[in-house]
């Protein structure tokens, strides 16, 4: 019998793949606990049912039309003749059915029994494991050449390895079609993300509809069609609260704030590159270096924070990032305003400058009621930020040569007792040939020099989508399946997922499932998806 599931070539160039080839219908990310047998059922998609106690919540019942919709018709198969019948799957919540939306807490275990006979049963303790059990249930479906669906009977018990598993997207440096957004949506619930990092604002652009500061998305956004209003927004956070995925807004500042400052030109630093009697005159080669808010300004903070109390009224997550990566003191170092300024002050550095806007800015924000993920860079520099606070680590010498490896960054980080999440080895936007996922794969949040406390506190990770050279033309070839990689990495257990070999079997089906699905993901290997390859039917 041959199987149609991506496997049709074991090759990459002459390289023959080494590891355990995967069954078919294996799940990706793999399980926690995954009792794979032979015993093979088929599936009639004239009466295969899919029921819950939940149904009144729609994040589940749009969740079984959804899944029922892949499962039933996207495959177009049919019942084997000669093999016993699974009638369907029964979806059990048994604590919290609450249909609000995803948080930092949600409680993502499943468990899933196909039996021999009758029916299958996903148990959860909230809807929002039921949503993962449903991905993972859908892929233990599979076909053969005759279309005949097949499931194995099977026992899985899965939980996540860490509560934070982001992607970010970058909308700034280039506008992101909503309709692409929602795709990447999609292909983030088929991998089990659970977080929408919006990064939607930048020096470049200001997209992001402001109706207390119109002038920022008038002046800011690259047009008037390249703007997401509040609506497109709130549209955005439903579709993806219906997949289990929060959605957090990053307010970067006080770099990157030069689409900002087309608005409020004022609130800018005076950069003195040529001399004290040419302002707004900047001369500084590193990134981001001559957009720089001005720390000494009271308006700073007060129009920061109606700016962030609007975001709070779109946006339903209990987190904000703020973002405060990249404050280089060039600009404040040429102005002699901010020398008086320190004078008065009695700051003698100008990590006390960044340490003043860090400060005030954080409590605006808590004021606020909202929680926060802040870039390494303060930390790095010094400041001291609230000790709730979340630290992403993002440098590494993959992306400068002037920087140190990320696991030196870290375990500092980790000393000073903050939470962190990891995005340091997972830049996606810098892709190169070949099977270059698996450099993602095998990057491992806990693989630095620290206790065991140390690494207890890293929380997660997260991969990241530049937008400098990605648009709605790139985006989703260019993220998937990579980030599928990452996934993995940060759902599954540790001691399952060191085999990059045994995994490309896997991740070459899973390849073509998303293909199925919709998800322009690219090939890691030779070979085609059967009947599912890309357009294949053009």
């Amino acid at each position: 019998m041959k199987f149609t599931t991506g496997f049709q070539s074991q090759t990459t160039g002459s390289t023959r793949l080494k590891g355990d080839r995967s069954p078919p219908g294996s799940p990706w990310p793999m399980p926690k606990s995954w009792k794979p047998s032979k015993t093979q059922l088929t599936i009639d998609p004239e009466s295969f049912y899919m029921s819950s106690n939940a149904n009144d919540c729609e994040v589940i019942s749009e969740g079984l039309t959804r899944y029922k919709q892949m499962i039933v018709k996207d495959l177009k198969g049919v019942k084997h003749p000669e093999l016993p019948v699974l009638e369907g799957l029964q979806v059990k919540v048994n604590d919290d059915c609450s249909c609000g939306y995803p948080n930092h807490d949600s409680d993502e275990s499943y468990v899933i029994e196909v039996p021999a006979q009758g029916a299958a049963v996903l148990t959860s303790k909230s809807i929002w494991g039921a949503i993962r059990g449903l991905e993972t249930f859908s892929q233990l479906i599979y076909d053969d050449n005759e279309k005949n669906l097949f499931i194995n009977s099977t026992t899985i018990n899965d939980a996540p390895r860490y509560k934070y598993r982001g992607l970010l997207l970058d909308t700034a440096r280039h506008y992101q079609p909503i309709k692409t957004i929602k795709k990447n949506l999609d292909a983030m619930a088929y991998n089990k993300f659970n977080t929408f990092h919006w990064h939607i604002i930048d020096d470049q652009s200001f997209p992001f509809e402001s109706k207390i500061f119109p002038n920022l998305t008038k002046l800011g956004a690259y047009s008037q069609k390249h703007v997401y209003t509040q609506d497109n927004i709130r549209d955005i956070i439903q579709y993806a609260r219906l997949r289990g995925i929060r959605v957090v807004p990053e307010l970067d500042t006080p770099g990157h704030t030069q689409a900002l400052g087309k608005a409020f030109p004022w609130l800018l630093t005076p950069c003195y590159g040529e001399g004290p009697e040419h302002p707004y005159t900047p001369n500084h080669p590193e990134h981001a270096a001559a957009e720089m808010l001005n720390p000494m300004l009271n308006d700073t903070y007060r129009i920061f924070k109606m700016l962030v109390e609007e975001i709070k009224t779109v946006f339903k997550d209990e987190y904000i990032h703020l973002g405060m990566d990249e404050v280089y003191y060039a600009c404040w170092k040429s102005s002699p305003e901010i020398k008086e300024f320190m004078q008065k002050n009695n700051y003698t550095d100008y990590n006390q400058v960044e340490q003043h806007y860090v400060r005030k800015t954080l409590q605006n924000v808590k004021d606020i009621g909202y929680k926060y993920i802040i870039w390494q860079d303060p930390i790095d520099n010094d400041v001291v930020a609230s000790p709730d606070s979340i630290v992403e680590v993002w440098k590494d010498t993959s992306l400068d040569l002037k920087m140190d490896k990320w696991e030196n960054y870290i375990k500092p980080i980790a000393k000073k007792g903050y939470q962190i999440i990891l995005s340091a080895c997972w830049y996606l936007n810098y892709i190169s040939y070949g099977m270059d996922w698996k450099k993602y794969y095998e990057c491992d949040p806990r693989n630095f020099d620290g206790s065991e406390a140390d690494k207890d506190l890293v929380i997660g990770g997260e991969a990241c989508m530049w937008g400098e050279y990605v648009d709605g033309t790139n985006l989703l070839a260019r993220l998937w399946p990579r980030a599928s990689a990452v996934a993995e990495r940060l759902w599954s257990p540790a001691h399952l997922t060191n085999d990059t070999e045994s995994a490309s079997f896997r991740l070459d089906e899973h390849r073509c499932r998303m293909v199925r699905r919709g998800i322009p993901a690219q090939p890691i290997l030779n070979g085609y998806c059967g009947d599912y390859d890309w357009e294949l039917d053009n």
